[in-house]
């Protein structure tokens, strides 16, 4: 598990840029069983927090896109474009900001139609200075779902907070903000935050808030399991203190 911390600076890094290049001979072939979208599940035979998780996007042989989430670094992606291409094997995936280079080369060991298993290396570099040299084996499942536009709306859930039993709402906006209020007895409070932002991503739910402009951002991860007949469903891969793992899951009803 320590692995995935030392991957999330990586990824998060390498992620600041938009740009994916190749010098090696192009694979039209690949680039047709991986087409679609997918997300990170496993990270050196682990499963990966759900608050590690990113989602890659081939939309064509040289347009894609990825979004990712991480506290650690600020790091907020919202389906950032970029260019693609493969090769024989695999693809590489040379990026600049400004600031750093990263190369990732990425061999493609098998792929079906719904798993990919990869190995990946990753180089950060800040001017002439290797920063990161990583790497690793991943298994990538492919997303059929895509919550983008169903989630928009308001949501509630009944949630067990500190021994009270408390009806939470989430009105989920299409310009990416969302307002969050919380009924505890008869009264609602509305929390009208100094920023409030979601995504949504295939099935990776990600949001954000601060309080106040002085005060710490948050953040929270989900994966919606499904949403149908007026009910979502959520579920998170959470990583504890100690490095273990355990899962949570909610329950939401639309409010009409």
């Amino acid at each position: 598990m320590k692995k995935i911390l030392n991957w999330v600076l990586a990824a998060t890094l390498i992620c600041s840029a938009s740009v994916f290049t190749s010098c090696k001979k192009p694979n039209t072939e690949l680039f047709n069983k991986v087409q679609g979208k997918w997300i990170v599940a496993d990270l050196d035979g682990e499963a990966c927090p759900t608050s590690f998780k990113s989602v890659v996007t081939f939309e064509s042989a040289t347009k894609g896109c990825y979004s990712i989430s991480e506290i650690n670094t600020m790091t907020w992606e919202n389906r950032t474009p970029a260019e693609v291409t493969f090769h024989e094997d695999g693809f590489t995936a040379i990026e600049e900001d400004g600031l750093f280079t990263s190369v990732l080369t990425a061999t493609v060991n098998s792929i079906t139609d719904n798993e990919m298993r990869l190995t990946t290396e990753w180089t950060l570099t800040g001017g002439t200075e290797v920063l990161l040299h990583e790497f690793y084996t991943e298994r990538w499942v492919r997303v059929t779902d895509d919550f983008e536009q169903s989630v928009i709306g308001t949501w509630e859930a009944q949630v067990q907070n500190e021994n009270k039993q408390q009806t939470w709402r989430w009105e989920f906006k299409a310009d990416g903000t969302y307002v969050f209020s919380l009924k505890d007895g008869d009264s609602w409070q509305v929390f009208e935050d100094e920023m409030s932002e979601y995504f949504v991503d295939g099935s990776l739910l990600c949001t954000r808030w601060q309080n106040t402009a002085s005060s710490d951002e948050n953040r929270d991860w989900w994966e919606i399991e499904s949403i149908q007949d007026g009910k979502m469903k959520w579920t998170a891969l959470r990583l504890d203190e100690d490095l273990t793992t355990h899962t949570e899951t909610l329950e939401l009803s639309k409010v009409q």
